[in-house]
């Protein structure tokens, strides 16, 4: 697992599939204050597609989320994974987010202890993207579903990409 960026042309092909099926989207835009967000990744895996969770600066606790606290840190929690926005990407829309390449010297350790943060709790990050998976994809909880990406759909979508604008067969 890692820190990526995923493709802005995919994220937008995601945002419009998802509205046209569904009437509105819930995929997060991929570019906020001058930078290009980033995800976190592949947290699992579901019909031979990978998922990935947004790296969000928003800090309030709630059921689909998790939050990333570095203990003893002025500000103590520095954002948080948004599980019921996750979506499937291919491999060919992500590019690897290379910390050490970051000029932003504050922005660099930022990413370092986020990174950190998500690699010691791996296991539960997995653990929390398929409960929320399933609890949206089995409308477990009408309000989490609203605010869900509608992950079935995104994954039609997230095949007919791969069918008509990467040219291959969908494994």
């Amino acid at each position: 697992m890692d820190f990526y960026r995923i493709n802005e042309e995919y994220t937008r092909f995601l945002q419009r599939y998802e509205k046209e099926k569904r009437g509105v989207t819930k995929v997060p835009n991929t570019w906020y204050t001058g930078r290009n967000k980033f995800a976190f990744g592949a947290v699992m895996q579901v019909n031979n597609m990978n998922y990935y969770v947004s790296v969000s600066s928003f800090d309030k606790k709630q059921e689909a989320n998790i939050l990333i606290r570095v203990p003893g840190d002025e500000k103590e929690v520095k954002g948080s994974l948004r599980f019921n926005y996750m979506v499937p990407v291919p491999d060919e829309c992500l590019e690897k987010l290379v910390i050490k390449d970051v000029e932003d010297e504050k922005y660099r350790l930022l990413l370092n202890k986020e990174y950190q943060f998500c690699m010691h709790n791996a296991e539960k990050i997995q653990k929390k993207a398929n409960k929320i998976y399933a609890m949206v994809t089995s409308n477990r909880k009408q309000i989490l579903t609203n605010n869900s990406c509608a992950f079935h759909i995104l994954e039609d979508g997230c095949r007919e990409y791969i069918e008509k604008y990467l040219k291959r067969d969908f494994k």
